[in-house]
């Protein structure tokens, strides 16, 4: 997505959690972004599709994150999962997502519908393989519901601390505690066979959603651009040319790689490129584990 469409569905998204989706307009949208109309039918067909642009946008930045919390970390390394999960807890109120959801499951458009129910399951995706990450290969039969376990219980303690006014609840402090019930319930999955959820039912629901693989020549174009657009340091060149040569080699040397991450992002901390270079940190990082 470039950075135009990036600030009209930034708009897009303001005008969605001020207004309500249903309460904003396609006029409003191209008012607040200060675009055509034309520019706006060149990017989206519709606001259905905006809409699923929007989500597509969050749903990105928010595994930009998780990998960059991830990098250099063990996988097995339980708080790091918290942080990670902390991080979408912070994420979803900033963007209001919560209500937003909550309008377009109580919609009638099926197309929307639709977008929340890839946007939720991407995401329990997730969870259950960092389930694995900690718990171990034993749970993997069991990972996607131990993941919708925790995000129910998770949801519906922030929702009852929210609606007693129960204030400055820390997110990372419900996960912990769920975590310790998770304990109990993993085993019970594992042992005892108490799931609930069709394996066979949902594996052809996943199969039937597509999520976007972050490409080799995507990494290699972003470092180029980079290399283009900065002033470098002795330090920044070395390590961007060692991590471009990496990402270009084939087949990929995982653990070269992992040992290139940290010192790359370190040498440009306090530099005008440090964004850029944590975003293809991450793409790096989630290009390696997809």
């Amino acid at each position: 997505m470039n950075k135009r469409k990036i600030q009209v569905v930034t708009h897009a998204l303001a005008l969605f959690v001020e207004k309500g989706i249903m309460e904003t307009s396609i006029q409003d949208i191209i008012e607040r972004a200060g675009i055509s109309k034309g520019t706006f039918y060149n990017y989206f067909s519709s606001k259905n599709q905006c809409v699923s642009a929007v989500l597509e946008q969050v749903r990105y930045e928010t595994r930009m994150k998780r990998s960059e919390l991830q990098i250099g970390k063990r996988p097995d390394d339980i708080d790091v999962l918290i942080e990670q999960i902390s991080m979408i807890s912070r994420n979803n109120q900033k963007h209001g997502l919560s209500a937003m959801f909550e309008e377009i499951l109580h919609s009638r458009d099926k197309e929307m519908k639709q977008y929340v129910i890839h946007y939720r399951m991407f995401e329990i995706d997730w969870l259950a393989d960092r389930l694995i990450d900690v718990y171990g290969e034993k749970l993997r039969m069991n990972a996607f519901e131990a993941a919708v376990i925790f995000f129910g219980m998770q949801q519906h303690l922030l929702f009852t601390a929210k609606t007693i006014n129960q204030s400055h609840i820390d997110p990372g402090n419900v996960a912990r505690s769920v975590f310790h019930y998770m304990d109990y319930i993993i085993e019970s999955l594992i042992e005892k066979d108490t799931s609930v959820i069709d394996d066979e039912k949902l594996q052809v629901m996943k199969g039937q959603m597509t999520q976007e693989e972050v490409k080799q020549e995507e990494i290699l174009q972003l470092l180029d651009e980079s290399s283009g657009h900065l002033r470098f340091t002795k330090p920044q060149a070395d390590l961007t040319t060692a991590l471009r040569y990496e990402i270009a080699h084939q087949p990929l040397r995982e653990s070269v790689v992992n040992a290139l991450l940290q010192p790359y992002l370190d040498a440009f901390k306090g530099s005008t490129g440090y964004n850029q270079a944590k975003d293809i940190m991450s793409m790096v990082w989630r290009y390696m584990h997809q």
